[in-house]
């Protein structure tokens, strides 16, 4: 069984993953990085919250205790509502890549599941907003990373509207976002379910992306189709779309 890394895990995503690696079988150990405590976490064995204040900076302490891990699944995140610019790119583009620089050495393979968007580009026009210029360029610099860190996998995921009607870590609605979200969710189900990505099934697969060991020929062959592109590279580098996670999540 193997050992897992989530960050976010106060949020939609974050939370749903925590929940899928803590029941499963394949999961022996979690190390949740988190500013604060996770009450999610509580009691159970396998997880081990890490207080981490800075997402910048990642100490030989905690790097030996997280030695060994297969991969990580990066949920952290913020709404470009709730900072100015500088801080929001801080967030999403800096952590990330300060994150897959110094996880890339703690196993001989291992895999970085960024969680980006629908809607995310990496040819940004004048008009582009700033949420997806900014992931966009998230991306290409991991996939970038993969030059100098052959053991590095990335995985750029782009789901659209994250239904957690199945996450049962959920907390309740707080922001506004998310109280709309929570009203319109029944409705996306039904007029536009192409669009939707249910926590359970996204978190199910998205643990398969960070456990992934099969050689990249084999992943090639296994998850190529509609709404997946193999990026080039030496070493895997996948970007998948909203109906790439979709199929290969059997919805």
């Amino acid at each position: 069984m193997a050992h897992v890394i989530l960050t976010g895990c106060t949020g939609t995503a974050g939370s749903a993953m925590l929940a899928q690696c803590m029941g499963s079988p394949k999961v022996a150990r979690v190390s949740v990085l988190s500013r604060r405590p996770v009450k999610q976490a509580e009691g159970n064995d396998k997880v081990k919250v890490h207080i981490h204040k800075d997402f910048e900076i990642y100490p030989d302490s905690l790097l030996g205790e997280l030695k060994g891990a297969a991969g990580c699944i990066w949920a952290l995140g913020i709404s470009t509502s709730q900072v100015k610019p500088d801080e929001y790119k801080k967030i999403t583009y800096d952590y990330a890549l300060a994150a897959a620089k110094a996880f890339a050495s703690l196993n001989p393979m291992f895999n970085f599941v960024y969680i980006s968007g629908e809607g995310v580009t990496r040819t940004p026009g004048r008009f582009t907003p700033l949420f997806a210029r900014v992931k966009g360029d998230a991306e290409a610099s991991l996939l970038a990373l993969r030059s100098d860190k052959p053991g590095l996998r990335i995985w750029n995921i782009r789901p659209a509207f994250i239904d957690e009607s199945q996450n049962p870590l959920k907390d309740g609605p707080d922001l506004m976002v998310k109280k709309l979200a929570y009203r319109a969710a029944p409705l996306l189900r039904t007029v536009w379910p192409s669009g939707v990505s249910p926590t359970g099934p996204l978190a199910e697969f998205l643990e398969s992306c960070a456990l992934e060991t099969a050689s990249m020929e084999d992943v090639k062959v296994r998850i190529q189709g509609t709404g997946v592109t193999i990026e080039e590279g030496d070493t895997l580098g996948v970007l998948l779309a909203n109906k790439g996670i979709r199929r290969l999540a059997g919805l």
